[in-house]
């Protein structure tokens, strides 16, 4: 590293740290605006706040940082959702939907979608509070470590988090931190909490076994591969979609003694939905992958879900879920019999 390149405050990403969370911090620690400090680094051209920055950073952009901050390449890369490439979704792409990825949904410097999460109580227990990248996961609807639910928006005002523009717009002495909502102001920290909650033990425990996993995923567990995540996400989509008619999730929630909340049935995928419905999806959709083996035999022969709808748009199945539907696809003959 060339002599006098580093800043005067150059911190370090922080455990699971979001990419768009450090570059804020950087800023914040320096005493200087988010938006002069990116436009020293990369221009009014190369702005990274008019992207995802998160999903899409080009390695020009790490290695900037990483040139200012004394940060090495790698522990810069893995501030960034490209790490999730392989295990929740197979290829990164600049543009359309990431598996299990939730979208953020930019507009010039704006955010309409409610893509970015946060926990009270990890924001309130932090030193320096910061933003984490399972945040930005689906699977995410509560924390592993509080067992509360999390929030996709401000509490106050239902304004998607944009911690990025604390600043904007005031002056430097005026600017919110991290942890407060732009639009409002409201301190995150004091969110109200919700104890997350489970319909049987056997999801509890599958559902916390998952979450720790992705917070972690270089110790590979066989159970929680990529075919895990792709046949969890396929049976989240049937259960939201117009062709099952709620048919499969009204049989789950029976089969568990449990009431149903409405959500809204059609081609919104799990990533484009708030943080309650995915809760509500993942519960059912996880009794089935407790399981699959037995479970899948179940549904269809009660016919609470079609043989060919268990494969449409599936893309990259594994190999096990292909033969177990594929036992389903005689309905003359039955499941037993083939």
């Amino acid at each position: 590293m060339a002599y006098g390149r580093l800043w005067p405050a150059h911190p370090k990403p922080l455990p699971d740290e979001l990419l768009s969370s450090w570059i804020v911090r950087v800023a914040q620690a320096n005493g200087i605006k988010l938006q002069t400090l990116c436009w020293m680094l990369f221009g009014n051209e190369r702005s990274p706040w008019n992207r995802d920055v998160d999903r899409s950073a080009p390695k020009w952009l790490i290695k900037t940082i990483c040139e200012h901050t004394g940060t090495r390449y790698w522990d810069a890369y893995h501030t960034t959702l490209t790490t999730y490439r392989t295990i929740l979704y197979p290829n990164r792409r600049r543009s359309g939907q990431l598996r299990w990825i939730l979208p953020i949904r930019t507009f010039a410097m704006t955010r309409k979608g409610y893509g970015q999460q946060f926990c009270p109580k990890c924001l309130a227990e932090d030193q320096i509070p910061y933003f984490r990248k399972a945040w930005r996961v689906a699977l995410f609807t509560f924390c592993p470590k509080h067992q509360v639910m999390l929030h996709d928006a401000c509490p106050l005002c239902d304004v998607p988090v944009a911690f990025h523009r604390s600043d904007f717009g005031v002056e430097q002495g005026n600017m919110r931190p991290i942890f407060c909502c732009y639009a409002c102001g409201f301190d995150f920290r004091a969110a109200t909490t919700t104890a997350a909650t489970f319909p049987s033990k056997e999801i509890g425990e599958l559902f916390c076994e998952v979450l720790p996993f992705l917070q972690a995923p270089i110790v590979r567990m066989e159970r929680f591969d990529q075919g895990f995540f792709v046949v969890l996400h396929q049976f989240c989509r049937i259960m939201g979609s117009h062709q099952n008619a709620g048919n499969l999730r009204r049989f789950v929630a029976n089969r568990l003694g449990i009431d149903l909340t409405e959500i809204e049935l059609g081609r919104t995928s799990i990533e484009h939905r708030r943080v309650a419905e995915r809760h509500d999806l993942l519960l059912c959709a996880l009794w089935l992958m407790a399981s699959p083996t037995e479970r899948i035999r179940e549904v269809w022969e009660a016919k609470a879900v079609r043989y060919n709808l268990m494969l449409k748009d599936i893309g990259e199945s594994p190999k096990w879920y292909l033969q177990l539907v594929g036992k389903c696809s005689n309905w003359r003959l039955g499941y037993r019999a083939i």
